[in-house]
């Protein structure tokens, strides 16, 4: 699968999970659990392009064909574009600064304007180029970074192909015909001022190849003039040009696009991971295919209970200002309460727990901070796991009160609510004394003031 299908993909994917998320949670995962055991390859990118085509959208998520065509015609554009200026007067004198200013400058200028509209610091007209074809919520605003480093990699890989096509005709036209080129211009410009531009544009490759360097006498030798027949002592001179030529072909059109092409296709690589690994949904759509089924809640819940009763539950009603958020939630759930603990409660440490890396120095952090109530927000809709349980323990070392809010999902069946009420209930009775457990609608506690 080529990188560009991949951020199709990823956009496709996240589309189809959008429309999903009302779906109750216990239900798409006894779905994927069980289509993904079906599988034999294990590959993530392969196994959710798979897991796409079952809902129609396989044919858009195919772009090979698409991009290598266009690489084609690129190549091909920048072949026709340096056949069409030698082939010109293939049996007279090329104009060296024609030349030099149709194949070499303009090309330039192109890609450093390319650079200066892709770079973080000016605003890439995305919206304007592209996003107004697209069908209306196509495209979400999380992804927007990823769709636009996919464009600038895209048309950074068609330039470099551009570029390759240019220097391959230059280099077929030196095999196969006998250029001849020489400057000349209206304007009443010295061979001393043409010396001085090409010494100062074949620098970097001086001490690489001096042959390629023009000199004095190569550049007043190729001096003609229109109605001048071509007549010289030294004809070879006219076609000494094509090092000099060649070498600019190479150093200002194509090794400029050849290390922005390799250093975009990198970038995007490395985003194309990172939404893989840490958007909410699509790393959602992940657990569920690699997460075992828990189908027999209601009856070992039962029995772990203590007879006792029920662990203590509160309400939020106080504040918390140390939270700790547990696992990669999706931002329309762990937003507002974000900015509802940074606001009215005056929270003044929120840290997300979303990794091994991320617990180990959120726990580490915890220890310089003073003893304080913290607040510990699990995903409701998801049964409690041995990981938490581990980090729970750890953190009864470092804190004397400790509360629990397993945040509920709006929209889950009763039965659900129940037998997952009923798991959180058991795990804190597993959890040291000083853990709360905490039950609350999510409206109620976004809207409680």
């Amino acid at each position: 699968m080529s990188i560009w299908e991949k951020s199709i993909l990823l956009i496709l994917l996240r589309r189809r999970l959008e429309a999903e998320r009302i779906m109750d949670w216990q239900t798409l995962h006894k779905r994927d659990r069980g289509w993904f055991l079906s599988q034999n390859d294990r590959d993530p990118w392969a196994v959710m392009r798979i897991w796409l085509t079952q809902w129609g959208d396989e044919h858009r998520a195919t772009t090979g064909l698409f991009v290598y065509g266009l690489g084609v015609l690129a190549l091909l554009t920048g072949f026709f574009l340096v056949a069409g200026l030698v082939e010109y007067l293939t049996f007279e004198r090329i104009n060296l600064l024609w030349f030099m200013l149709i194949a070499i400058l303009l090309p330039f200028c192109w890609w450093l304007v390319a650079l200066f509209f892709s770079s973080a610091q000016v605003p890439f007209p995305l919206r304007t180029l592209f996003e107004h074809r697209l069908p209306q919520g196509a495209m979400p605003s999380t992804l927007r970074p990823l769709f636009k480093l996919t464009l600038v990699a895209l048309g950074q890989q068609f330039s470099l192909l551009f570029s390759l096509g240019m220097v391959l005709a230059f280099l077929l036209y030196l095999l196969v015909t006998d250029l001849a080129f020489g400057w000349s211009s209206t304007l009443d410009i010295s061979a001393a001022l043409i010396h001085e531009i090409t010494h100062a544009i074949s620098w970097p490759w001086q001490q690489l190849w001096p042959a390629a360097v023009p000199s004095v006498e190569l550049v007043e030798q190729t001096h003609y003039y229109r109605a001048t027949p071509v007549t010289t002592d030294q004809p070879e001179l006219f076609g000494q040009w094509w090092r000099f030529l060649l070498m600019s072909l190479i150093v200002y059109v194509l090794l400029p696009r050849l290390i922005t092409s390799a250093l975009y296709r990198y970038r995007l690589v490395q985003i194309q991971k990172c939404v893989l690994s840490s958007d909410a949904l699509i790393s959602g759509l992940w657990q569920r295919f690699t997460t075992e089924l828990i189908d027999h809640e209601a009856q070992p819940v039962e029995q772990r209970v203590h007879s006792s009763g029920a662990p203590t539950t509160e309400r939020t009603a106080k504040s918390y200002t140390q939270v700790l958020s547990w696992g990669v939630w999706p931002d329309e759930i762990i937003e507002p309460l974000h900015q509802r603990w940074r606001t009215d409660l005056a929270t003044n440490h929120w840290s997300p727990v979303d990794s091994i890396k991320s617990a180990e120095s959120t726990l580490s952090e915890l220890n310089t901070l003073p003893d304080e109530p913290l607040l510990l927000l699990c995903k409701g809709w998801e049964p409690p796991t041995g990981e938490l349980e581990d980090f729970c323990n750890e953190l009864s070392e470092l804190r004397t009160h400790l509360f629990i809010w397993p945040v509920p999902l709006n929209g889950m069946s009763d039965e659900r609510r129940r037998l997952l009420t009923e798991s959180w209930q058991a795990f804190v009775t597993q959890l040291p004394e000083r853990f709360h457990l905490i039950f609350n609608p999510l409206s109620e506690e976004v809207s409680d003031e």
